[in-house]
């Protein structure tokens, strides 16, 4: 049992902020768009394999995620690393 929270702020006790959420959009060369909302500290394979698993006519591992026009993303990575942001968007470009 926790004390309360009076006595907590006497024994210096501090909780650590809950780490905000962002919300991206990947969009495909086919139009379609997928939503996905995670932490800056989440790996970016959870939006990848959110895409795959709304687009299920598109190969799982066939294509190419980048940011703004020039940044290669991979899953290891996260949003944090490249500086995105809440509504951003990631292009997804199917490997031939």
């Amino acid at each position: 049992m926790s004390p309360p929270p009076e006595q907590d702020r006497r024994l210096g006790v501090v909780k650590p902020e809950p780490e905000p959420m962002i919300k991206l959009k990947v969009l495909d060369n086919e139009g379609r768009r997928v939503f996905h909302t995670m932490r800056m500290s989440d790996k970016l394979q959870a939006v990848m394999d959110a895409y795959y698993a709304k687009a299920p006519d598109v190969t799982y591992g066939s294509g190419t995620f980048m940011f703004d026009g020039s940044i290669r993303l991979r899953g290891s990575e996260t949003p944090a690393e490249h500086g995105l942001q809440d509504d951003d968007v990631i292009d997804s470009y199917e490997d031939l």
